[in-house]
């Protein structure tokens, strides 16, 4: 039996899954965000922050 994920967490696997290309992983970012509660937008961008910002910031893209 397959156990349900919540859309956060499924965020964060595609997000990981996309994060070859931070074009694409930012356009999976913004859709997120779109998808998601507010209490659960703010704890999505602590994490992408944690996770990405450190490449990003690195490509002029982020911060």
């Amino acid at each position: 039996m397959k156990s349900k994920i919540s859309r956060l967490e499924y965020s964060k696997i595609i997000l990981e899954k996309v994060s070859f290309s931070q074009g694409l992983m930012l356009k999976e970012f913004q859709k997120a965000i779109g998808l998601l509660p507010e209490h659960e937008v703010e704890e999505l961008q602590v994490w992408f922050q944690t996770n990405f910002s450190t490449s990003l910031r690195s490509n002029g893209k982020f911060g």
